[in-house]
């Protein structure tokens, strides 16, 4: 699962696409709970994004060691979710992780795809395993990408 140049992409995490609204997801509650799960975490409201009415919030972590993660949260229905950019696989889980057994409603309502996958022409989503570590988590990731290579 790991090797000497772990591919960096981002990852989106979201809603099941028949259960857009699963989450019920609102950025304030979603920054203060980041801000109390990830020490040294920073949010940021951005505001409206584009003609359709959206927000945003970007967010840091410290993800693995003295990695630290960007992303981006969106809401309301179109595009919401939460990606963070320019992670590995195992930088991606911690993120994910916590974002299933923390914030979500339920481990059922959460998938996953990457730029990296899109870009090789994979748009499909996939489950996150519903329970486990985060190394169970990047093992799933990995295989995603994985599965993109041999396209």
């Amino acid at each position: 699962m790991t090797s000497e140049n772990p591919i960096r992409t981002r990852f989106s995490f979201a809603p099941p696409v028949d259960d857009a609204l699963a989450w019920n997801l609102r950025l304030d509650v979603l920054a203060q709970a980041i801000e109390e799960a990830f020490p040294g975490a920073w949010t940021k409201a951005e505001g409206r994004l584009g003609p359709r009415p959206s927000e945003a919030l970007s967010f840091e972590i410290q993800a693995v060691g003295d990695a630290w993660v960007e992303g981006t949260a969106t809401s309301p229905i179109e595009g919401a979710g939460a990606v963070v950019v320019d992670a590995t696989v195992q930088e991606a889980s911690v993120f994910a992780r916590w974002l299933r057994d923390s914030f979500i409603p339920s481990p059922d309502l959460i998938e996953f795809s990457s730029e990296f996958a899109m870009n090789r022409g994979d748009f499909s989503t996939w489950q996150l395993p519903r329970t486990g570590p985060a190394e169970d988590i990047a093992a799933a990731l990995q295989a995603h990408i994985d599965a993109a290579l041999r396209l």
